[in-house]
């Protein structure tokens, strides 16, 4: 049996996608909350998220969810939070076992269902808020991981350069709120939020696992029927974010021994394809034109490496470096770019990065996960492509359309972290 794909509409709001894949072992339910970036609900939104697979009223304690999942052999439940261009993304996992590998033909798919209807639609609800207890858990989890942010130096710098290309835009809130936000709320109002959520939200669900069960959408219809719902129907995630006439430079001095840079660039070029060929060819590889020259060759840096965001039209450099050479390093960045709009590069690049996107698409089925991280950027783009479809376009890009998306994009943002000489930890 090949695999095989459906879409289907449960309400006006609420998509499902089945992937049917035989060789997994596993029945997997993605459900993605999609809502706006709001800096006033944001942290509210995440921190209701997390506690919606912690405990519920049928078992209302980490403990005793954890003893029914594990008597499901081991089944999984997860929930996580990100940010897709102007949207936050609330994540809720969950997998078991095939009930064809069930020991005593239990219905592990059924149960795997209660449980979802236990853990989103019969929350753990006292006074008219959420437990205290697990609030109290997971307010402290959301607060190390707010507070923890600055550690991952890499990840902090990239996250600070969004924030100044995307300023006065949704998508420079960070996904999770604040600290100060976090602090504000409390048990009653974070079930506030969940009530709003999930009768707000757009919701895409993905079913993977080995075989069609055409329970799955029906039963979670029935779930999301009890509550009255005015969501609207998938957004538009596309918002790119404007060019600023002149670049935005922000430094910000640390105590750290390695420097980081980090470079924004906008384009108005909407072919997807042309500009993640162009970036991999860039900054995304371990022969791209950044890793060869900027680093290797002129040994300007650490690492040195691109990523296109295409829901925002943003292309981002990061690299780690000395303080001697972070002006240096900027000018060879900039070159680069400018070398690959005028066709300075190599017939062989060209073959050595499409080969390099082939053998990242056709991982596609390697995981339950990214099926459904596939079939939702397709959607995310408005597209329903295959491999063999996304292949093929990849196939048709050409050198003109390679230098065409180098030329379009424009320095529009500049974070520097700088050294400021206090003694420091090792960072990343």
């Amino acid at each position: 049996m090949s695999v095989s794909y459906e879409r289907l509409m449960i309400s006006d709001s609420i998509g499902y996608t089945a992937i049917v894949d035989p060789k997994f072992k596993t029945n997997n339910v993605t459900i993605q909350f999609i809502l706006p970036i709001d800096p006033e609900k944001a942290a509210a939104y995440s921190l209701a998220s997390s506690l919606l697979t912690t405990s519920c009223r049928k078992y209302p304690s980490i403990a005793a969810l954890s003893r029914k999942m594990n008597r499901l052999y081991g089944a999984s439940s997860s929930v996580d939070v990100s940010k897709l261009s102007d949207f936050q993304l609330l994540t809720a996992r969950f997998s078991a076992l095939d009930n064809r590998y069930a020991l005593d033909n239990e219905d592990i798919l059924g149960e795997l269902l209660e449980i979802i209807k236990a853990c989103l639609f019969e929350p753990n609800i006292i006074d008219g808020g959420f437990s205290p207890v697990e609030y109290a858990i997971k307010e402290k989890d959301l607060l190390d991981t707010i507070d923890a942010d600055i550690n991952n130096k890499r990840g902090y710098a990239l996250r600070q350069c969004s924030e100044l290309a995307f300023r006065d835009e949704p998508g420079a809130y960070p996904c999770s709120g604040t600290r100060e936000d976090v602090l504000e709320l409390d048990p009653v109002s974070t079930y506030n939020a969940y009530k709003e959520m999930m009768s707000t939200a757009s919701i895409e669900i993905f079913y993977v696992g080995p075989a069609p069960q055409p329970s799955v959408p029906i039963e979670l219809g029935k779930m999301f029927a009890s509550i009255k719902r005015t969501a609207p129907a998938l957004p538009q995630f596309v918002k790119p974010s404007p060019i600023k006439s002149e670049p935005a430079v922000q430094t910000e001095k640390m105590a750290v021994r390695q420097c980081k840079m980090v470079l924004a660039f906008k384009t108005d070029c909407e072919d997807y394809t042309a500009m993640s060929f162009m970036n991999h060819l860039y900054g995304a590889t371990p022969f791209s034109m950044l890793f060869t020259n900027v680093r290797e060759k002129l040994s300007l840096c650490y690492y040195c490496a691109s990523v296109y965001k295409e829901t925002k039209r943003t292309l981002f450099v990061d690299c780690g470096i000395e303080n001697s050479n972070i002006e240096k390093a900027k000018d060879e960045i900039l070159k680069q770019l400018h070398d690959i709009s005028e066709g300075r590069f190599s017939d062989q690049l060209i073959e050595n990065t499409r080969s390099s996107v082939y053998d990242s698409i056709k991982t596609l089925g390697d995981t339950p996960g990214s099926y459904v991280s596939w079939h939702f950027n397709e959607l995310v783009r408005g597209k329903r492509r295959n491999v063999a479809e996304t292949i093929e376009a990849y196939k048709s890009v050409t050198r003109e359309d390679i230098m065409a998306a180098a030329a379009s994009l424009r320095l529009d943002s500049v974070y520097i972290m700088e050294a400021s000489g206090e003694e420091c930890d090792d960072d990343a």
